[in-house]
């Protein structure tokens, strides 16, 4: 897809044999951040039904981007196998203090019911595998590999 084509923000699933392969771009790392974590729902279940009905606070941190990445998506996994929340819109802040990244995130969504947002395929973790992070003065691109 070429990039005046393609959508100022977004994800996709890249091909990779056991596991979900993905890209996701936004104009900045953080939009980059909240495309990801579409597409990590988007794994797991029907993330169009989720509703924006609660509103919680998600802090991680890196020591670097890519750390900061895999806290964030793990994070998300951690609401989901012990809350059972699942999210769809995500305020987030990325910030480097002294030698490391913070995130902060506002996310809205709701308690994961089987019957409303369905189920696909379970995922059992994040991974560094194939983990990369572009950032220019347009656009930022984040890929990663879930673990199936």
């Amino acid at each position: 897809m070429s990039d005046e084509k393609r959508q100022a923000e977004g994800h996709r699933f890249l091909e990779h044999t056991t596991d979900a392969y993905i890209e996701a771009w936004g104009p900045t790392l953080e939009r980059a951040f909240a495309r990801a974590a579409d597409a990590f729902y988007e794994t797991m279940l029907n993330f169009q039904r989720i509703e924006p009905i609660f509103e919680e606070h998600i802090q991680v941190d890196g020591h670097d981007k890519k750390e900061l990445l895999y806290n964030w998506l793990e994070q998300l996994l951690l609401e989901f196998d012990i809350k059972t929340m699942v999210y769809v819109s995500y305020d987030i802040t990325i910030a480097s203090e002294q030698a490391s990244f913070k995130l902060h995130g506002k996310v809205r969504g709701e308690k994961y019911d089987r019957g409303k947002h369905g189920a696909k395929t379970e995922v059992k973790g994040v991974t560094y595998h194939l983990m990369t992070i572009e950032e220019s003065a347009k656009e930022s691109k984040v890929r990663f590999v879930l673990d199936l």
